[in-house]
């Protein structure tokens, strides 16, 4: 043993002397060598041998030292006088906190190269503190801060957990939450239950009812929990938790979910909740509605399930009118806020309301009108019919309602968050869109695109228009009844569609708009449309490119071209050779040049490269001519060669 570790061994050995001003001198001098780069070094080697004598001294070895040293202190001040002067008590608080800071700063020194100390060791210790009331009494706060800060956020000591010590950490800090001991900080337990039950759920094959056991009781009465910090780390665990359970738990987190969504729906509603909190409870609320209503079922036959149907209806509205009275808000906030906001309400959101409406709404556009039965701010939560006070409120919803809230004279706050949700119901849920509704829909659509193309209501109207022809496309049988007026209001938003190429801000979008009803053969193409990609008018992008795929697919391309006397029916002009259009369009979907010359070398343009559906080329290209399918061959080999540099 080199001279060095020698004086640690001394001093170790002094750490666990019967006298506490010796034990004080060491515990000084201990933190001093600890520092020497030489004693790390020797330790760093003698803890890594394979070969490891028993008068070897080591990181595990110092540590078990000073665990002893702890009982000491501990021992000491158990038998002391517990009526003491406040000198005294502060003078304990002093010592206490010295001692863990003298552990806190040898785990984080021996582990500061990589994790030296065996983890089984570390966490027998902090369990052995934390079990001992006294000792959790005294140091329960510095433990789990340790737990939480040095141990559990090591990956590598994830791994050497064994799943048995993970349900006995989950055990101990869920009692410890559920007591009525105040010597932990609840912020610092939950914090400490949400990692320990993210590690659970990672590195175990599952465990007993214990969770299902806490969180029932500890978030069935939210009201009485003071800080909205420790709600959000509950709900956040709570959700990890689902996620994990909800395969082979279904009805049991189903269960836990119409249990509990009474209570989180309060937190929503009349706590205040902070950005991160709200986004825990979203979260939760689309779990129980995926473990419900999976793929979107409505009814047992398809696949939904819930322990009791008239409970979950009901707490169903009641969600539905959270939602809609959360997006008024955040529309009434933003009409009092200076300078620049984004007026769009957040996807989770959105994307919560439309599984909502898909579950509420009737299958035709009649208004439903309900009364949904709200808990008042003065009734403690505990089931759904706990306490008297409630309050009844009038809700509507309906496809009707919906439409109500796109009117042109409404604010872009009021109208923006609507038109999200009406594009997200007709692109997830497109076989519930009524037939009756189309026309209606499409008119109050095309009444907001006409009068907003520019700015961003305009942009938010082109996105929903795309998912209303996208599902008008796929349930044609629906619009057969009023197909002549659909064609009618087609037409005039394809019109009010090709006007927005001269906008960068709407290009885009009006092109996948423009793409969506010539996939879905909504109307009959004219010249216009050639015109864009015959000239400069349409820059090349993905989108134009795709919009151009999906035209020649659907239609048969007119064998003239616009030249400055106009159309050129059999491809000349007074004596001049007009070039063919298709020829033209190909040369524009390739962006290369068609010439001869160039025939050889034509590539395409890195835009259509990237991400492009190359199904649909072969398909374009069926019916050109022999120069045109060499040039394809060079567009595909142009793809290749792009993909393997890429």
């Amino acid at each position: 043993m080199s001279l060095a570790l020698h004086d640690l061994l001394v001093c170790c050995r002094g750490l666990e002397n019967d006298k506490a001003t010796e034990r004080k001198k060491e515990a000084e001098r201990f933190r001093r060598l600890l520092r020497s780069p030489e004693i790390m070094q020797e330790l760093d080697r003698t803890s890594g041998s394979k070969a490891k004598g028993s008068k070897q001294l080591t990181w595990d070895a110092v540590f078990r030292s000073l665990q002893r040293y702890v009982q000491k202190e501990t021992e000491s001040m158990q038998s002391s006088r517990s009526n003491v002067t406040a000198t005294t008590l502060a003078t304990r608080r002093k010592k206490m906190a010295e001692m863990c800071s003298l552990i806190k700063y040898f785990i984080r020194y021996a582990n500061k190269r990589g994790p030296r100390l065996k983890c089984s060791e570390l966490l027998k210790h902090v369990m052995e503190v934390l079990q001992s009331s006294y000792c959790c009494s005294a140091y329960g706060e510095d433990y789990s801060s340790l737990l939480l800060k040095d141990i559990l956020s090591v990956r590598k000591y994830w791994c050497d957990i064994f799943q048995q010590q993970w349900q006995s950490l989950l055990d101990l800090y869920c009692g410890l939450f559920n007591s009525t001991s105040k010597s932990i900080n609840r912020v610092l337990l939950s914090r400490v239950i949400h990692t320990v039950v993210k590690g659970c759920c990672a590195q175990t094959d599952g465990f007993n009812d214990a969770l299902f056991i806490f969180f029932s009781k500890a978030l069935l009465n939210v009201r009485q929990e003071k800080h909205l910090t420790v709600l959000e780390h509950l709900v956040s665990a709570l959700n990890i938790f689902l996620r994990s359970a909800a395969m082979n738990c279904r009805m049991r987190v189903c269960h836990l979910g119409e249990e509990l969504l009474p209570s989180i729906l309060n937190v929503w509603a009349d706590m205040r909740p902070s950005a991160p909190l709200k986004e825990g409870i979203v979260e939760f609320v689309n779990l129980q509605i995926c473990v419900h209503h999976p793929k979107g079922a409505k009814t047992q036959d398809s696949g939904a399930y819930a322990e009791d149907w008239t409970r979950w209806r009901s707490l169903l509205y009641n969600l539905y009118d959270a939602l809609v009275r959360e997006i008024s808000q955040i529309g009434s906030r933003g009409k009092y806020v200076t300078g620049s906001r984004h007026v769009a309400v957040q996807d989770n959101i959105i994307e919560l309301t439309a599984d909502i409406c898909h579950q509420l709404f009737n299958d035709d556009s009649d208004t439903q009108i309900l009364e949904v039965t709200q808990a008042s701010r003065s009734t403690q939560l505990g089931s759904p019919t706990h306490g008297a006070a409630s309050k009844r409120r009038r809700v509507e919803m309906g496809w009707e309602v919906l439409r109500d809230h796109l009117q042109p004279q409404q604010s872009d706050f009021d109208v923006i968050p609507w038109l999200q949700i009406a594009a997200v119901l007709t692109s997830k849920y497109p076989s519930m869109m009524p037939g009756q509704e189309l026309v209606p829909l499409l008119s109050v659509l095309h009444q907001l695109l006409a009068e907003h193309r520019r700015g961003e209501r305009g942009l938010y109207v082109l996105r929903c228009l795309r998912e209303v022809a996208g599902c008008q496309a796929r349930y044609p049988q629906r619009a057969q009844v009023h197909r002549t007026e659909l064609s009618r209001l087609w037409a005039r938003i394809w019109a009010l569609a090709v006007r927005g190429f001269g906008s960068p801000q709407t290009e885009t979008l009006s092109l996948d708009l423009l793409a969506s009803i010539v996939h879905g053969g909504l109307i009959n193409i004219d010249r216009e449309f050639w015109k864009l990609f015959s000239g400069s008018a349409c820059k090349p992008s993905q989108s134009a490119a795709l919009c151009l795929a999906q035209a020649m697919l659907k239609c048969s391309v007119p064998k003239s071209r616009m030249s400055n006397s106009g159309w050129d029916y059999m491809g000349f002009t007074e004596g001049c050779v007009s070039p063919n259009l298709k020829e033209t369009l190909i040369a524009w979907l390739l962006m290369s040049d068609q010439s001869d010359e160039m025939e050889e070398s034509s590539r395409p343009h890195p835009i259509i490269c990237r991400d492009f559906p190359y199904n649909l080329i072969p398909n374009i290209l069926v019916s050109l001519t022999l120069k045109d399918t060499r040039v394809a061959l060079n567009f595909l080999l142009g793809i290749e060669g792009a993909e393997r540099a890429s």
